[in-house]
Formats: C-alpha cells, structure tokens, sequence
C-alpha cells in the first residue's frame, strides 16, 4: 500500500498500480540554459483505493506552486471554444438560464467558458488562481476573481452576488488540493434547484486510449462516475445525469444536484453498469493498463530511432503538460526530438523541464522531416490545417502517440507494431 490516506473516503486502502518514476512538474517550464538538474523532481505514483475506487496520486505538490502563475489557456484551439459553445446552450435550455441568474465556474482560466454564456444574458463570474491567466480574462471583460476556490471564496461570493443557479468546473475537478472544502463551497453555493455541471478526463477513457500522459502532478485524482459519486455523497450531493463527451480525450461530464432534489436519469444507471461491465472498479484493470504503457513505450521508443537513425528529424507539435509525462517517462529528450514548436507565446523561447526539450515559436517556413503531437486530443483539428496539409503533402510526417502509435503520412495512416 502507499504510505497516504484517499483523498475521497481517507481510508488508507491506496495500492500502487502505475509508477512513474520522479519528475519534474510538467507546467513549470524552465530557462533553456538552466544548469542540467536543478529543477525539482516528485514522485509520480498513482494508486487505486480498494475502499472507494478512486484513483489517484500519492503526491502533493503544493497549490500556491503549481497554479499561482499558469502558462495554459484555454481558447489557443479552435477546439475548446466550439465545445464550449455546444455546452453552454444544453445548459442554458435544459436549467433556463436568464438574466436573473448567476453562473460561477471553478479554475475559470482565460474565460473561455464563460464568454459562451453572453447570449443568454445571464450573470457571470470567474474563480481563477493563476493571477496571469485570470488577467487576460479580466482584460477581456469576463469577471475574474483572482483566488483558489473553497468555502471561503464561497462565503464572499454569496455576500456579493448571492447564489448561483449553475456552477460549472471543466479540466480542473482533478486537481483540487482542498478537495472537500470545494465540493462543501460547491454546495453551500448553489440555489435550492441549482446544478454543478462537471467536465473531467475520464479514467475509463485514459484506461482504454492507454492515456497515461494525462497523469502528472497538477490531476491528483482520476474520476469514474462511482468514484465521483463517492465524493459527492459525502457532501449531500449526487449525480443526476451523467454522459460522455470526446473533448481531453474522453471526459465525463456530471450534472449534479443536491440529494433528492432531482430524479436520476437512466443514463447514471447506464454508465454505472458499463462501468462494471468494463472493471473500471477493480484493481486488475489498472494493473492491465500499466503493461499497455511499457507496450507503448517500446513501440514509440523504437520509432523514434528509426528517425534518428535515418538521419531524419522530428519535432514536437506543442508543449502540452502531458507531453512533459510522455518524454519524461519514456526518457526522450533532445536526441530524439530535438525542439518543440508552439502557438503559446507564453511558452517560446523555454524549455520542457526534466528532458530539457527547447520551446520555439511555430514558422510556416522552417519544419522537420516529421512532428510528433504530444497534443494528442486535438490531432484531428491540427491534422486538417491547411498548412499541415501542405506538409505532408511535400514528403513530411505526424507521429500520433497515443492511444496507439500511428504515421500519419501522404500515404495514410498507419500502425506502428
């Protein structure tokens, strides 16, 4: 067992399934010519709690360390803007939100979600940690409170805005240190009839797409709909329905409402029987999935230097967080993949910290033989790019990582076994 008590139920029933070995924080980009070693390194150890289910990591990084200051945004694709727009409107016709309403979302980053809401005409208000990030929000209208969300952020919003019809927290659920101080904020939050609708990467996705790289510091916890549930119930709130949408690679997305107060739907019954159909409650199942990562290392592994062999060049599409995952814990640096290009200006002209791969700004001009897309959830939306096109068009390649390690190129796609 790990030496930690559950984030969710606090039983000390955690068992080690995936070990990622030590590594740096993923988000915590550094200087290209930092001396080699000096950025911390933590465990990356996930374990399954035989009480409750939950999966998790064993190891905190403080908070005020990871979130204070945050170099991703949410509204550099094209992706999560549309996805946002299809979400607000099923919220806003199915709890009719209108003037009168205020709608809070949790890790609000750049107010991308929230910036959906403007049709409906209801009041809206931002909770963002990363006081770089909740700027730009705040620049762009959106109302932002630079804080962390909990019971007390809750308290001062309830004395300024009252409470608020919708709660809303997409890609941030899972990586909550004060895990229960929130969802008891979440709680205390809502009006009578009012609805938390949580979007997170769902681990039975990661399982089946062998998504090991959207494990790192910053998601402390992995959620199934029971495991979910688990959480909420000890705070008087429950999952009234429950679907799964294809944004991050599979995520879960929850409405949920105080117990009672809502009729659960058929689709919490569904997911709940296919989860048990698929094991996604036993321990073997997540013993499985770390045999598919060694698989998966090998395959990409061998790939790789091939390139290189051939003296052929590749590059990575992005610096996404778990990108830093992959190259750290499959050990692929420089020699491998010798630079990654970016959009995010935040980003350029720093390095990914562990493997120390340099950040540059994306050229139109300049490419390699090949990209590997550490981006993997978004590789269709970067694979219909025009000027991508062009590229393999004229001779040039796209490595898909994960879930299985493909070749994009002018003669298709194919696996690599």
């Amino acid at each position: 067992m790990l030496d930690m008590a559950c984030r969710c139920c606090g039983s000390r029933t955690v068992e080690l399934v995936v070990d990622l070995g030590d590594q740096p924080h993923c988000n915590r980009l550094v200087a290209q010519d930092l001396t080699p070693g000096v950025e911390p390194h933590y465990p990356l150890r996930v374990g399954f709690c035989h009480t409750c289910t939950m999966v998790q990591i064993d190891h905190t990084i403080p908070k005020e360390s990871m979130f204070s200051d945050y170099p991703y945004v949410s509204g550099t694709t094209k992706t999560l803007p549309a996805h946002f727009a299809e979400t607000s409107r099923r919220i806003a016709d199915a709890y009719g939100l209108g003037p009168q309403d205020l709608v809070v979302d949790i890790g609000s980053n750049d107010g991308t979600w929230l910036k959906q809401y403007a049709p409906y005409g209801c009041r809206v208000l931002g909770v963002e940690a990363a006081g770089n990030v909740a700027k730009i929000a705040q620049d762009a209208g959106v109302p932002t409170w630079n804080r962390f969300f909990n019971e007390d952020c809750v308290a001062d919003i309830l004395k300024e805005f009252g409470p608020a019809k919708v709660v809303t927290a997409a890609g941030v659920f899972f990586h909550l240190e004060e895990l229960h101080s929130v969802v008891r904020g979440i709680e205390a939050l809502l009006t009578s009839d009012g609805v938390f609708v949580v979007q997170a990467i769902y681990l039975g996705g990661m399982v089946e797409n062998t998504a090991f790289d959207q494990v790192y510091h910053e998601h402390l916890c992995y959620y199934t709909l029971k495991s979910l549930s688990a959480l909420l119930e000890q705070h008087g709130l429950e999952v009234f329905e429950a679907k799964l949408v294809p944004i991050h690679g599979g995520s879960i997305e929850a409405h949920v409402a105080r117990k009672g107060s809502r009729p659960v739907g058929d689709s919490v019954r569904d997911m709940q029987a296919e989860e048990i159909r698929k094991g996604f409650g036993d321990i073997a199942t997540y013993q499985r999935f770390a045999g598919n990562v060694v698989e998966l290392r090998d395959r990409l592994l061998a790939l790789l230097q091939t390139y290189k062999s051939a003296g052929r060049s590749v590059w990575a599409y992005g610096a996404p967080a778990k990108g830093a995952t992959l190259l750290n814990s499959f050990g692929i640096g420089p020699d491998l993949v010798q630079q990654a290009v970016e959009r995010n200006p935040m980003k350029v002209g720093l390095a990914i910290p562990g493997v120390r791969t340099p950040i540059a700004a994306e050229e139109a001009d300049v490419s390699p033989n090949a990209y590997i897309i550490l981006a993997w959830n978004f590789a269709d939306e970067f694979l219909k790019n025009a000027a991508n096109q062009k590229f393999i068009e004229q001779g040039g390649e796209f490595i898909i990582p994960v879930p299985k390690v493909q070749v994009v190129s002018a003669s298709g796609t194919r696996d690599v076994k």
